[in-house]
């Protein structure tokens, strides 16, 4: 055998079996890996109907109360209320009418606290 034959043959003897080698080798895939299961999440603490039918109920006779004072309009109040808590927003024509109106909220059964936002506008 000649040299150069030689060295062509070990050549491709090279390259064939680094072809062969990067053929064979594993790298991780997405296929690869078991899919993880999802995070647990845990559902929010639900309220029954009945908590609802009591808040409902409690806003209710809040705003019978509270449209009954003097200075205090029915489109100008909105009240909510959630868990107990009630929550005036808007608007009252005096600054006594707007204290009567909290007053007013706290003195219905069921309420725990009442927070409020009554901004006083004279109509």
């Amino acid at each position: 055998m000649n040299p150069s034959f030689r060295q062509t043959l070990w050549g491709s003897a090279l390259v064939l079996g680094l072809l062969a080698g990067c053929g064979t080798a594993s790298y991780p895939t997405a296929d690869n890996y078991p899919p993880e299961n999802p995070p647990r999440v845990e559902p929010p603490n639900a309220r029954s109907p009945a908590q609802y039918q009591d808040d409902a109920s409690i806003t209710s006779r809040v705003q019978a109360a509270v449209l009954g004072v003097p200075g205090i309009h029915a489109n100008n109040v909105q009240i909510s209320t959630y868990d107990g808590v009630v929550t005036l927003r808007g608007t009252a024509s005096n600054e006594t009418a707007a204290r009567n109106a909290v007053q007013a909220a706290r003195q219905v059964t069921g309420v725990r606290t009442v927070e409020y936002d009554l901004q006083v506008q004279p109509y």
